[in-house]
């Protein structure tokens, strides 16, 4: 079942990433209609082309995020189904400690469950590490004006002069994740060289 459902999952991914390259070529399509219209001298045609860019580059975006969506959800569905798998090996696993413990001193059976936490500490970093890779793959930033930039970066591409007035796009500030994601690197640093 959880193979059936991996394998619909990825067939999902493939189709949103082959829909994201085909609105990335029609942006391009439409980018290249702007830059022409503006050396026509045709606003009107190039605003209506930078607005058809923009919305291929959003359904680009979309289809991204949905594909790196659908992408974490089978992951997590096969780390459901390695999980499971892990819990009927503990379960084996126990029933032997129990019997190996019946004749083993103390000191060895204590470092035997540190072992055992420190493998579930290293699988847990190991987990926070890719939940935020993929939560910092699916973030998105958007400019204020998306069509006057549009038109002023193909204006300028095409060396021709335009006044649109386009408002300065805001600074994100990022420290706050690039800190926490330092900190996540340096944990799995350390577990890789243990």
């Amino acid at each position: 079942m959880s193979d059936k459902l991996a394998f619909q999952f990825k067939m999902q991914t493939k189709m949103l990433e082959r829909q994201a390259i085909t609105h990335d070529k029609q942006e391009k399509v439409e980018r290249d209609k702007v830059k022409k219209a503006l050396m026509k001298g045709n606003l009107e045609a190039a605003k209506i082309h930078a607005e058809n860019a923009i919305r291929h580059h959003s359904e680009s975006l979309n289809c991204k995020r949905m594909a790196a969506r659908v992408d974490g959800v089978q992951a997590r569905v096969a780390n459901s189904a390695a999980q499971r798998q892990m819990a009927q090996s503990l379960k084996q696993t126990v029933s032997l400690m129990s019997k190996v413990t019946a004749n083993m001193p103390l000191t060895e059976t204590s470092k035997l469950m540190d072992s055992l936490e420190k493998n579930f500490e290293d699988l847990e970093v190991k987990t926070k590490v890719m939940d935020d890779a993929m939560q910092n793959a699916t973030s998105v930033q958007q400019p204020v004006d998306q069509v006057a930039n549009l038109m002023q970066e193909m204006a300028d591409e095409a060396g021709i002069e335009l006044n649109l007035n386009i408002p300065a796009a805001p600074a994100m500030g990022t420290s706050v994740a690039l800190k926490e994601q330092d900190e996540l690197s340096q944990r799995l640093a350390k577990l890789r060289e243990t």
